[in-house]
């Protein structure tokens, strides 16, 4: 089953393959897996997962195949995992694409501002010493923790298996002994990004950059980031922007102005 739906994502979103992706919501979130059939074939797919102690919860990688668009699919699997998040007491957050924002609208969501995707665009940066060091299993508890002030909430299952994932492209900035920013490089993308200030941000950024890349990296910038001109400065550069949309809920807990890049747009 989670191959028939990387099959449909892909064919829906252009991208290669969502497999660690639905991998991390099978393992966190294994409720939160919906799929649409035609016959024996997967048709359509979504996630979602809940963040408990923030009350709210991610809907993404909602996809419809080619050829069975247009039939209220993508909106019937968003309605069955909003219900999903409800049931679990967190309230569905999103972002869409503008050709999607007015149906989410016409669901009840909110715009609250454009999520931005950006790519790096400039030469990788020369060879130096680094202010930052790779994320061990010992920085693990004090990453969550870091995490879940600056998130909103409590997400320790979900950032331990995108750290296993992905073991020597984990990083982390301390100041004085104490957590000031992290970062996970992904394939093809930077996320999740926390950073206190720019300082820090620069320092986990600037070292991701000098790994191995087949394709210029994209980060995904939640609305509130205090870290655009930074990610700019750096060499990123803004390449579509999405609509950041809520359903019965205002503002999301936390310090969201420290979050640079969101773990995907699927899972916030």
């Amino acid at each position: 089953m989670l191959a028939a739906m990387d099959v449909v994502m892909q064919e829906a979103y252009g991208v290669p393959s969502f497999r660690l992706s639905i991998e991390r919501f099978a393992a966190v979130q294994p409720d939160g897996l919906v799929v649409v059939e035609d016959g024996d074939s997967v048709v359509g797919t979504g996630c979602c997962i809940a963040y408990h102690d923030g009350g709210f919860g991610w809907v993404g990688l909602v996809a419809t195949a080619p050829g069975h668009q247009r039939r209220g699919i993508a909106t019937t699997i968003t309605d069955v995992l909003a219900e999903v998040l409800v049931r679990h007491g967190c309230a569905p957050v999103l972002d869409a694409s503008l050709a999607g924002g007015p149906v989410y609208e016409r669901m009840g969501f909110v715009d609250h501002g454009p999520t931005k995707v950006m790519a790096f665009a400039a030469e990788p940066p020369a060879p130096g010493p680094n202010d930052c060091d790779l994320l061990t299993a010992g920085d693990f508890d004090d990453v969550i923790e870091f995490d879940a002030v600056r998130f909103g909430s409590l997400r320790s299952a979900l950032l331990a298996k995108v750290i296993v994932q992905h073991p020597s492209r984990s990083l982390v900035v301390r100041r004085e002994h104490r957590v000031a920013g992290y970062l996970v490089a992904q394939e093809g993308t930077l996320g999740p990004v926390v950073a206190d200030d720019a300082d820090a941000l620069s320092a986990v950024v600037a070292a991701s950059l000098r790994l191995d890349w087949a394709n210029p990296p994209r980060i995904n910038v939640p609305p509130e980031s205090m870290h655009v001109e930074t990610l700019l400065g750096l060499g990123f550069e803004l390449r579509r922007e999405l609509q950041h949309m809520r359903r019965s809920i205002g503002l999301l807990p936390g310090r969201r102005e420290c979050i640079a890049g969101q773990v995907s747009l699927g899972e916030g």
